[in-house]
């Protein structure tokens, strides 16, 4: 009876593995294509999608001349690059040319050219916010000019230029807008997206030997909706991402109190917040901003730096950030009315019944918008050496 019920367990489990299938939907690495940065632009009724493709056989070697890898010199990725009507077919077409299956899971930047955001980002996103393999977590970035031309790059600093654009947007802000935070803003009340903004240059002057070609960053894309309506230079581009507490350590440079020449301060700490107040019908906003900095470049004459000369020099620099957002927030208000400062979105948050009031007369009350600045920044060191180097007392300019 025993021996029975032993056989009776036996085939019961050998019955019960029939049903255990292994990896039945396995994918073997060698089968695989790991995208790793697409470029998307638009020419003429056409869509073109740039695949960058890593090639592991060429990864992690040193003695490259050039994309990032390989002891030949060859790259360590190759780019696929296909038209069709839509965004969707380009993949499909993309599919046909290639022995491995594209996989997407890997990408985390994604370059939109300047054309093709003018016109619209809308179809596009529907395609990368439905497709499973589309991280959120990827980095939307706008090219000038073509987006592949960009994703092309030398970049021989890293492995991949795709991975050189997002170190660079990690470098600009400490939270680098994402597909979601941009998707997110497009569909939300009081506020308007906005994305960085890269191009193609030389690492050297062009008369140089070995010349390589380079991505920077170079302000900021300005949205309205899901359309591209203009963009913004570095320096007032840089004051705005201050204004919103995102910059990661950035420097401003400050004219000296008396004398000549300029110091640089780098604001290790850095946020702020928005205040809004609504009187007699017209909206007022206070930004207030809080960082902490250090002295990192004393090109001027002026002072050894007492107590006196501090105060001097910290109202500069209060007056200096003052005039930046205030530049910035001219551009946005007038030039390229939109809102990515996200003034309505404060009223929304703190003032919701008078927001209901407004709301579909935001476009219009928006660019009247009066927006003061208060900033409250601490100078906590100056370094080691007080006075400016190289400059007998004569020489210096006190207050």
């Amino acid at each position: 009876m025993i021996l029975l019920r032993k056989r009776r367990a036996v085939t019961l489990l050998l019955l019960c593995s029939i049903f255990i299938s292994g990896c039945w939907d396995r994918k073997e690495i060698n089968d695989i294509a790991f995208v790793i940065g697409v470029a998307v632009d638009k020419e003429n009724d056409n869509y073109r999608s740039s695949l960058q493709i890593a090639l592991p056989g060429q990864s992690g070697s040193s003695g490259s001349q050039g994309g990032g890898g390989g002891t030949s010199g060859d790259k360590s990725w190759f780019m696929l690059s296909n038209t069709a009507k839509t965004l969707r077919g380009t993949s499909i077409e993309g599919q046909k040319a290639l022995s491995r299956e594209l996989y997407y899971a890997h990408r985390r930047t994604m370059l939109i050219g300047e054309e093709l955001a003018r016109d619209g980002v809308a179809p596009m996103l529907d395609l990368l916010t439905r497709f499973p393999l589309n991280r959120f977590s990827a980095l939307p970035v706008i090219t000038k000019g073509p987006a592949y031309k960009v994703l092309d790059t030398d970049a021989p600093i890293e492995k991949f230029p795709s991975e050189m654009v997002r170190e660079l947007c990690f470098l600009d802000m400490r939270n680098p807008r994402s597909l979601k935070t941009f998707t997110d803003a497009i569909l939300s009340e009081g506020v308007d997206p906005f994305l960085p903004v890269a191009s193609a240059v030389d690492n050297v002057p062009g008369n140089w030997k070995d010349v390589k070609t380079n991505i920077k960053l170079d302000g900021l894309a300005i949205f309205k909706k899901d359309k591209l309506i203009g963009m913004i230079e570095k320096a007032p581009a840089s004051a705005l991402i201050l204004a919103m507490g995102e910059a990661n350590e950035p420097e401003v440079m400050v004219k000296a109190p008396r004398g000549k020449g300029d110091i640089f301060i780098k604001l290790n700490e850095n946020n702020s917040s928005l205040h809004p107040h609504i009187e007699n019908g017209k909206v007022s906003v206070t930004v207030q901003l809080y960082a902490k900095g250090v002295m990192v470049d004393n090109e001027s004459n002026y002072g050894d730096l007492r107590d006196q000369e501090m105060k001097s020099l910290n109202h500069a620099l209060h007056q200096k950030i003052k005039d930046d957002i205030k530049e910035g927030v001219r551009l946005i208000q007038k030039k390229y009315p939109a809102d990515i400062l996200g003034v309505g979105r404060s009223i929304h948050q703190q003032m919701p019944k008078e927001w209901k009031k407004i709301k579909d007369r935001w476009d219009d009350i928006y660019p009247d918008v009066k927006v003061n600045v208060e900033p409250h920044v601490i100078i906590e060191n100056v370094g080691v050496i007080n006075k400016p180097i190289g400059l007998q007392e004569e020489d210096i300019v006190h207050d």
